[in-house]
This record gives C-alpha cells, sequence and structure tokens, in this order.
C-alpha cells in the first residue's frame, strides 16, 4: 500500500522561534510506493520569504498542497498520479483536475515524442495549477478562466508566447478528450486566443561551405554520410526511417514505405525514392537481409531498430568532427527550404506531409525572399 509519513518541518521551532528565518527551513517526509520503497523527501520552497510570519503562512501552505496531492494518488517520484485502488478506472467530473490530466494522457495513443512534449507541458500546468488553487478543484468544476487565469500567470512568470500557446494547444486535447466524455457540451480551450509568436529561423545548411562540411562526413563515417543524404531527400521524419526494413522497399518501382503516426493513427504510407539517393538506396539494399533494418546500431543493416536519440548523438558526435553545427533533423528543414524555393510551398508541403502549410512555412527560410526575387522579373507591359 503506497502511503507517507507525516511531514515535519526543520529547525523544530520554524513556528515560534524569529530568528529561525536567517535559517534555511526544509520540510521532510518519507514517501513509500506500493512495492514498500521508501524515498526521503526534502522540500525547500518557502525559503525565499524572509519575512517569518510569511514564511510560516507559505510552509502550512506547502504541506497542505502536498499532502492533498499524496492522498489523491500524487507519486512524487514518477511524477505521476497513481492508482489508490483498483476502483479508479475511468475519468469521470468528480476527477480532481490534476488527476484527470494525468489519466487522459495514458490513454491517448500518441508517438514518444509527443507524449514527452505533453508530458513537459503537465510540469508547467502542475505548477500554476497548485499556486491558483486549480488542483483543489475537480475537472467539472475546471472553467475557461481558470485555464485563461493560468496562461496568463505563465506569461507573468516569464515564459515565452511560444511556450504558453504549447501549453494551450496540449491543453485543448486534454479538453477534446474530456468534452467527448461529456464532461463538457464543447471544448472551451479553443475560445482562447493564441498570442503572437514569430518562430526563429531554423539553422540549417545553407551555403556551399556547410556542403562542403557535410560532405566530409563521407571520409569519418561513410555510413552516417549515406543516411544523412537518404533521410535529406526522404521528406520523412528520423523515427519513420529508423523503421524502414528491406521489406519496405521496392527499387524497381522506386518508392519505399513508412509507417506514418498522425492523429494517434498508424498508417502505412508510400514515399517516393529520390533520383538522387537511388544508388545509395540500393548499395544499403544490397547490404541488408530479409526483414532487417536498413539502418541499425551505428548505421548499419541489423535486427534491432535504433532509437532516434541514438542517431541524434551519433550525428552530434561526427558533426562536430567537420564543424558542422545543425541538428540531423535539420535536414529535413534544408530539404523543405529547397523544395519550396523551386516548386512552391505546396509541393513543400506535400512531401512533408503537413496537414496544412502553416509547418511547411517554418521551415520554407528562403521561400519569401525568392518570390520577392521572382516578383522583381514579372514581365506585363502597360497598353
Amino acid at each position: 500500500m503506497k502511503s507517507f509519513t507525516e511531514m515535519k518541518v526543520y529547525p523544530k521551532n520554524w513556528e515560534t522561534l524569529k530568528s529561525t528565518g536567517k535559517k534555511i527551513w526544509e520540510i521532510q517526509y518519507t514517501f513509500i510506493n506500493n512495492k514498500g520503497i521508501e524515498y526521503p523527501r526534502r522540500i525547500k520552497g518557502m525559503n525565499h520569504i524572509k519575512d517569518h510570519s510569511e514564511r510560516v503562512i507559505e510552509t502550512k501552505k506547502i504541506m497542505e498542497d502536498e499532502t492533498f496531492l499524496l492522498s489523491r494518488g500524487w507519486n512524487p517520484i514518477t511524477e505521476e498520479f497513481e492508482e489508490i485502488t483498483d476502483t479508479i478506472e475511468l475519468i469521470h467530473g468528480k476527477i480532481p483536475f490534476l488527476q484527470s490530466l494525468d489519466m487522459a494522457l495514458k490513454t491517448f495513443d500518441i508517438t514518444e515524442g509527443s507524449a514527452g512534449d505533453m508530458k513537459n507541458s503537465l510540469i508547467h500546468i502542475f505548477k500554476y495549477s497548485v499556486k491558483l488553487k486549480l488542483h483543489l478543484k475537480d475537472i467539472q468544476d475546471v472553467t475557461k478562466g481558470d485555464i485563461k487565469q493560468l496562461l496568463i500567470t505563465m506569461s507573468m512568470d516569464g515564459h515565452s508566447n511560444y511556450r504558453i500557446n504549447k501549453t494551450r494547444t496540449h491543453l485543448s486535447k486534454f479538453f477534446a478528450f474530456f468534452t467527448e466524455l461529456d464532461i463538457f457540451e464543447v471544448n472551451f480551450i479553443e475560445g482562447i486566443k493564441r498570442l503572437e509568436h514569430t518562430p526563429k529561423v531554423k539553422k540549417i545548411i545553407r551555403t556551399d561551405n556547410d556542403w562542403e562540411k557535410f560532405h566530409k562526413l563521407q571520409t569519418i563515417h561513410p555510413r552516417l554520410h549515406r543516411f544523412a543524404i537518404i533521410f535529406f531527400y526522404s521528406g520523412s521524419r528520423i523515427e519513420e526511417m529508423l523503421g524502414v526494413t528491406k521489406d519496405d522497399v521496392d527499387l524497381e518501382k522506386g518508392i519505399f514505405y513508412i509507417m506514418l503516426k498522425k492523429g494517434g493513427k498508424h498508417i502505412r504510407t508510400m514515399r517516393a525514392i529520390n533520383m538522387n539517393a537511388y544508388d545509395l538506396w540500393q548499395q544499403v539494399m544490397y547490404e541488408t537481409g530479409s526483414g532487417q533494418y536498413l539502418f541499425s546500431h551505428n548505421m548499419k543493416t541489423g535486427s534491432n531498430r535504433l532509437h532516434r536519440q541514438s542517431a541524434y548523438k551519433l550525428w552530434k558526435k561526427y558533426a562536430a568532427k567537420v564543424d558542422l553545427h545543425v541538428t540531423l533533423y535539420s535536414l529535413k528543414y534544408a530539404f523543405l527550404n529547397q523544395v519550396s524555393k523551386m516548386l512552391g510551398l505546396q509541393k513543400a508541403q506535400e512531401l512533408a506531409g503537413h496537414t496544412t502549410d502553416r509547418t511547411t512555412k517554418i521551415y520554407a527560410i528562403d521561400y519569401k525572399e525568392h518570390q520577392v526575387e521572382r516578383n522583381k522579373n514579372i514581365d506585363i507591359k502597360i497598353g
């Protein structure tokens, strides 16, 4: 049975002796998980307050909030809510706000990267919910005004418009789910406006000098260089390319298949083998056995799927050796940038598999500049 010991504050005379305000206070307790493992916990979130009486009030508030969360199944080690009994299985209107978010996330069929993004947003949502006492509300009692206040508080704390918009987007996904459960009639998060945000210009390979550095990879890690070129022309994501096996490729037809995950669904999707990378596809197919992945450990063929983080680390290590300071994923941006410049934004959007051109425009760095140059040469005579 998961439990926690009584919370104690040190120094012991923290409530009565004003001189303790010069010392570091901490709340101590032990958290015991459902396997009986004990985890000592220390909380020092009150020490920024210098006034003794105000620090006492804040300390009591922290203990109250921590006790509330723990009693509702909060695991401070995993930073997730867990079931206290077998009876808590379904999400309903009387589930506490934060617990309902945690339970909902576990039902979402999303990629590992998307889940990581949402968990990151939950860290902020949890923090500001406790600040605003929203964690005391059941999910059915949370209002649009509550969420707006949460986002405003994030802004006042210095979070970027990008982070606030990201948090809003993730909250909208949660509340769309709650709407499907009839907890709400409408997803009122969509009634909260996004903040103005200008995306940063992506750092990509654009100059001849950078491409020269890129091709130096061929001498120090030819398989990584080969993968990078194939990935560049693929228009796909890293994890999609790492999932390609020999059986997914038809050289005669010039196509390969990826498992595209969009909106919680896995869709086997056809992609074209670009003519500029065809010879490299032939090479890697010759080296690959039936059922094997084309790009496994160290970018060799193999039976074990390579994790994308391993691919990122491999790229970072060898790109640094040739003084190339762009990410592996930025090769996709570089490709879309060139496609949009040559063939237009719509073609780049199609190749990237983006549902709207809003995302594509972030990558199409040279597109607007090229359009302006083209407009200079519109040859229309007057009269």
